[in-house]
């Protein structure tokens, strides 16, 4: 039987104790030499330390697969966290009852950085002392106002626009458009730091605090990545690391895991060292669809898992370069009893799986898209809080954080220290020069355009992102995301965005019993027919249709999708009745079809696995005719 760390650490503090008490002597001893005595009671204070970090570790719920070096790490890391949340919660208040005093610090601190570069000069960043002047002096910007400026800073070129040297260039998904390449800078990371140190303090209010020895899964699949010319890495902004050993001292999975990127064999892994350790404190990713399919894996092959950790080798059938293999299996240790107690949970069934394999997991965590919250929570949680944590992009980071753990729709609260936010209403975000509200000029039940000027040297940028303004922490405006404008449906000037066609082809499938939705996207008619006149919009759906046959939703129930847009938008209806546009198209799509899509969209642009989002509108004849190819022809 393997040696507990408690157990290992209640032994080296009663020894260290011992050692210091021995110590202790010969420095008060008059007979030793004063040096020795120095030295003495030095080493006695070293020691005794040691002891009481031991001794307190040994009280701890503890991750076994820790090493010394990992749990020593994890240990200070978590606990000067936990000494430091007075003072993170100090700041963050203060920020939260004066955003609009935090916003004119930092756009002060902004333009002195960068008032000497190209840039400054060239657009007299110099002259903007405030947010007023920023609002008057600079104009509303979009990423082609930065396309040079960030080449030639990748290029090596200095003094370009930031007055420092990118640590790295984050890359976007490429949902609505071309990937953009953004330079991501220590002013940054400082900022979003203190957003993470919030998030945390924000689960750990809605649910316990784990113990600082408890590791945390987190599904991790290594991005493709690139260098400029200078050998700047260009990657996702989220990106681990192997020299990342302060991150990786609290993940349940070793180094060699956050290298692999093929995804299925990525998540298997993770998911095996994560049952591994009963005493696991979390499970994250990035989005929720990622998280379902880390279960759904857990669910299809855990007789093979069980099997890797009954023998400490892991199935020959899992993809993975030979090194690594060797590398992972030198952490995986063989565990008759764990697999015994898995074993006995999985043979239960699924329902409620998370608590009765991980009794001490806090929460899950994952920003929902496309409703797998839902999946989740009704097959895996029972019980165990979801966190949809963040709201934030490559350009800006975190930059709103969700301090309502158990709300049922989350919000989020802006964090005013990472970037000077401007709002514009979203009936005027079609204007030529459309006018803004600064932070303390919204409404709650506005909504808005976002227009970001942001650590890494984007003035008034606009990211596309429509919210809505649901509340205000202390004085802070709190948001929830809409939709991106990038995906409008526009055929004519209707303008129907994502949040409207997301309910109509919900609220159709409600119509269809034992039907549920997997995933969706839209095109409209000239995109994939360019020839034609006629214009509508064809809706590309994925179903699970239970125990029914898709033949059996009729064209009439198909067409509910096209009354329900009609109801929900009366410009849409409007040109439904004058029949400038025909009735919207449904077509289902065969089984994985959104999986090829991400794995097609994944090799030819700039998204990674863990970044990426399904467009909910196909921009290229070359995406629609692919999609078209799949499509399950039905009565």
């Amino acid at each position: 039987m393997a040696v507990k760390w408690n157990f290992r650490c209640a032994c080296w503090g009663f020894i260290s104790s011992l050692l210091a008490s021995v110590l202790l002597t010969y420095c008060f001893s008059p007979q030793s030499h004063l040096a020795f005595r120095v030295i003495a009671g030095a080493a006695a204070v070293l020691i005794g330390i040691s002891s009481l970090i031991a001794f307190h570790i040994s009280t701890l719920r503890c991750s076994e697969s820790h090493t010394l070096i990992t749990l020593l790490m994890s240990y200070k890391w978590h606990q000067g966290e936990r000494l430091a949340t007075p003072s993170t919660l100090a700041r963050a208040t203060y920020m939260w009852k004066r955003p609009r005093e935090a916003q004119e610090d930092l756009i002060r601190e902004l333009t002195r950085r960068h008032a000497k570069t190209e840039y400054g000069r060239k657009n007299r960043l110099g002259e903007i002392r405030s947010v007023e002047d920023l609002r008057k002096k600079h104009p509303l910007t979009t990423y082609d106002h930065y396309c040079d400026y960030i080449q030639r800073l990748a290029d090596g070129e200095e003094g370009v626009f930031l007055d420092e040297e990118p640590m790295r260039f984050g890359v976007t998904s490429g949902t609505t458009g071309a990937g953009k390449k953004i330079p991501l800078v220590s002013f940054g990371v400082e900022g979003d730091a203190l957003c993470s140190q919030i998030k945390r303090l924000a689960l750990y209010q809605g649910a316990q605090r784990p113990s600082p020895v408890q590791k945390r899964c987190f599904f991790y699949i290594h991005p493709k990545i690139s260098l400029t010319k200078t050998g700047r890495v260009i990657s996702p902004y989220t990106f681990i690391k192997q020299e990342d050993t302060k991150r990786l001292s609290e993940l349940s999975s070793p180094p060699p895991a956050f290298t692999i990127t093929n995804e299925p064999s990525a998540v298997y892994i993770h998911m095996l060292f994560a049952i591994a350790d009963t005493n696991l404190a979390l499970l994250s990713t990035m989005f929720t669809p990622q998280m379902y399919r880390a279960l759904k894996c857990l669910e299809a092959k855990w007789q093979v898992m069980l099997e890797d950790l009954s023998t400490g080798q892991i199935n020959a059938k899992i993809p993975l370069d030979p090194d690594t293999r060797r590398s992972l299996q030198g952490y995986l240790r063989p565990d008759k009893a764990r697999v015994s107690q898995l074993r006995s949970e999985f043979e239960k069934g699924f329902h409620g799986i998370l608590k009765r394999i991980w009794p001490h997991l806090i929460a899950i965590e994952a920003i929902d898209i496309a409703g797998f919250k839902k999946k989740i929570e009704e097959t895996y949680t029972d019980g165990v809080p979801y966190f949809n944590w963040a709201y934030g992009s490559t350009e800006v980071g975190q930059l709103a954080i969700n301090m309502w753990l158990h709300d049922k729709e989350a919000r989020y609260a802006l964090c005013p220290h990472m970037a000077v936010v401007e709002f514009i209403p979203e009936q005027n975000s079609s204007d030529e020069d459309p006018k803004t509200l600064l932070i303390d000029e919204v409404e709650v039940g506005g909504r808005y355009e976002l227009v970001l000027t942001t650590r890494s040297g984007l003035y008034r940028y606009r990211n596309g992102d429509v919210i809505q303004i649901v509340g205000f922490h202390e004085n802070c405006p709190a948001m929830r995301m809409l939709y991106r404008s990038g995906e409008y449906l526009n055929l004519v000037y209707e303008k129907v965005n994502t949040q409207v066609v997301d309910a109509a082809i919900k609220n159709t499938i409600q119509g269809w019993p034992g039907i549920q939705l997997v995933d969706w996207t839209c095109a409209e008619s000239p995109v994939y027919d360019p020839e034609s006149s006629e214009l509508y919009y064809i809706a590309f759906l994925e179903v699970d249709p239970g125990k029914r046959e898709l033949n059996d939703v009729t064209a009439e129930q198909r067409s509910k999708f096209d009354e329900h847009l009609q109801q929900d938008h009366v410009y849409y209806s409007g040109l439904r009745e004058s029949n400038t546009i025909s009735p919207s198209r449904v077509k289902f799509v065969r089984p994985g079809t959104f999986l090829e899509l991400r794995d097609f969209r994944v090799n030819k642009t700039t998204a990674s696995v863990m970044m990426y989002k399904t467009p909910r509108k196909l921009r290229t004849r070359e995406h629609v005719i692919w999609m078209m190819e799949r499509v399950i022809e039905t009565k």
